[in-house]
């Protein structure tokens, strides 16, 4: 029986008991684009494949950590292909291999995640640089320089993080320098609850013009505590596009805890 990673998400989503309509400051669609001095936010993220016949294989669990080290800034330690905004299942650490993916070893690279806090409000704007080790055999270097956006209107939100990630090394063998242009939009139905349309553009530079992928996927997000988060992100790395993939889906279940 084939699972749509759509379907899984939409269950999730209806399974959760809105409380009050309404986006309080600190709710799942008004929080600030970086963290307070001092808080600190921790995610682990568990990432499925869903595709007919190799249901479970690959797994990731993918941990990330964000500490605001000044009103302004903020600096992670990244994993997962969620703070890459990629629907994927390439992560470290990867618990169920599979040769016929990139999740073919435990470890595949970690980051570093730096965003700058330029503007507040209904718009927001933190302007953002990765340092990232893609894989380690062979190592592929890289940096990505882009922009996390968002405008908020009552409990509506869209939210966009496009960058250019760029190679340090190793260009020949497969580290290309590649553009990302994520989507979201967002809608918060009842506090601490919100579902979201992931959507957007990605493509290695080379091919950029034929090359590309459209990502569609379903995400939410539940409030369970003022402190605890629980995500379901549903859908497919590149459902649409001249390398449009509709097999390979992803279930993202992701738990994260803020101070």
């Amino acid at each position: 029986m084939k699972i749509s990673p759509v379907v899984v998400a939409v269950l999730a989503a209806t399974a959760l008991v809105p409380r009050s309509v309404g986006a309080e400051p600190d709710d799942v669609i008004s929080r600030p684009l970086v963290l307070a001095p001092g808080a600190v936010e921790l995610r682990l993220t568990a990432e499925v494949n869903v595709q007919p016949r190799e249901i479970g294989h690959p797994v990731a669990l993918a941990p990330d950590a964000w500490w605001g080290v000044s009103p302004r800034w903020t600096v992670g330690i990244i994993h997962s292909d969620a703070s890459l905004d990629q629907i994927a299942t390439s992560a470290s650490l990867c618990v169920r291999e599979s040769e016929i993916s990139a999740c073919d070893r435990m470890y595949r690279g970690s980051g570093l995640d730096i965003r700058f806090s330029a503007l507040t409000g209904e718009l927001s704007l933190a302007p953002r640089m990765r340092v990232l080790i893609r894989d380690i055999d062979p190592v592929k270097p890289a940096i990505s320089l882009g922009a996390l956006a968002r405008w908020r209107h009552g409990r509506y939100a869209i939210t966009t993080d496009p960058y250019l990630r760029l190679p340090l090394a190793n260009h020949k063998l497969g580290n290309r320098a590649a553009l990302y242009l994520p989507l979201w939009f967002a809608i918060q139905p009842a506090a601490g609850w919100a579902i979201a349309l992931h959507t957007g553009f990605d493509a290695d530079l080379v091919v950029l013009r034929d090359g590309g992928r459209v990502p569609v996927a379903i995400d939410v997000t539940a409030r369970i505590t003022g402190e605890i988060d629980l995500g379901v992100i549903a859908g497919w790395g590149g459902l649409f596009g001249p390398q449009h993939d509709g097999k390979h889906g992803t279930l993202m279940i992701a738990a994260s805890w803020r101070s």
